[in-house]
């Protein structure tokens, strides 16, 4: 058995964890639970949302050490769920490297649907809106800017833009977009636009994540995630501030 390579597939898995939004004690507790699988002993693991750190001993007795950092995290429940089997199967020692290998090329290779993606930030946009008091015309417009942002997020990401920035500038597209609807008298009501677009960018996961890692015990991961969560919240606030301050928005 080469026991490197084991654990280097291991590390892969938990990275992949977190990559795709897994809660903290289950990234830690599906590390712990697949190097007991193999037998290593002496397992240790600390977990924040972009990062963890594995430390265990070796069969001959070598100490072990490695960490691992995902950079760009966005929650993929599909890919989750993949995992969890991947983690239970190598748990009780149902797979050999090969296929350990073979599943886990598979899930890397497996793209995100943004086409569906793309739908939702439209229909939500759209009856985020009503749910606020809009009206026909006012869910068009926030139609138009759930699919604009789309667009403008995903150019975003591929550039690399800070989160905090790219929020920023997402709720600036936004309220700029509709201010101009209202000052042009297509809609009545900018407010029910403006907050039903919101909702696509208020960090709803980061908040409900944070607490539940406070309530499990996991104190450090919690409080990282509440100030990310906090932080956003304050970009969305800038970002239609200055537009309603230039544009001279109600």
């Amino acid at each position: 058995m080469n026991e490197l390579e084991i654990l280097q597939q291991i590390n892969k898995i938990g990275q992949l964890l977190l990559k795709h939004g897994a809660e903290i004690y289950r990234v830690e507790e599906s590390l712990k639970r697949m190097c007991e699988g193999f037998g290593f002993q002496d397992i240790e693991v600390f977990a924040i949302p972009s990062y963890f750190t594995l430390s265990l001993t070796l069969h001959d007795g070598t100490p072990y050490q490695s960490s691992r950092r995902s950079r760009s995290n966005r929650t993929h429940l599909d890919h989750l769920y993949e995992l969890n089997c991947l983690v239970r199967q190598i748990s009780n020692q149902e797979l050999t490297l090969d296929e350990i290998k073979t599943i886990i090329h598979k899930i890397e290779s497996e793209k995100l649907n943004y086409r569906l993606i793309l739908i939702g930030y439209v229909v939500s946009a759209a009856m985020f809106c009503a749910f606020f008091g809009g009206h026909l015309t006012e869910m068009l417009v926030s139609a138009l800017i759930g699919l604009i942002l789309y667009y403008f997020i995903y150019l975003l990401e591929r550039l690399d833009v800070n989160v905090i920035v790219r929020t920023i500038l997402s709720s600036m597209v936004l309220a700029s977009i509709a201010i101009i609807a209202q000052k042009t008298q297509f809609i009545t009501n900018q407010q029910s636009v403006i907050t039903g677009t919101l909702m696509l960018l208020v960090p709803g996961i980061a908040i409900t994540n944070s607490l539940r890692d406070i309530i499990g015990g996991d104190f450090v991961s919690g409080l990282s995630r509440m100030i990310e969560a906090i932080l956003l919240a304050a970009s969305i606030a800038i970002g239609v501030g200055i537009m309603m301050m230039v544009l001279k928005g109600v």
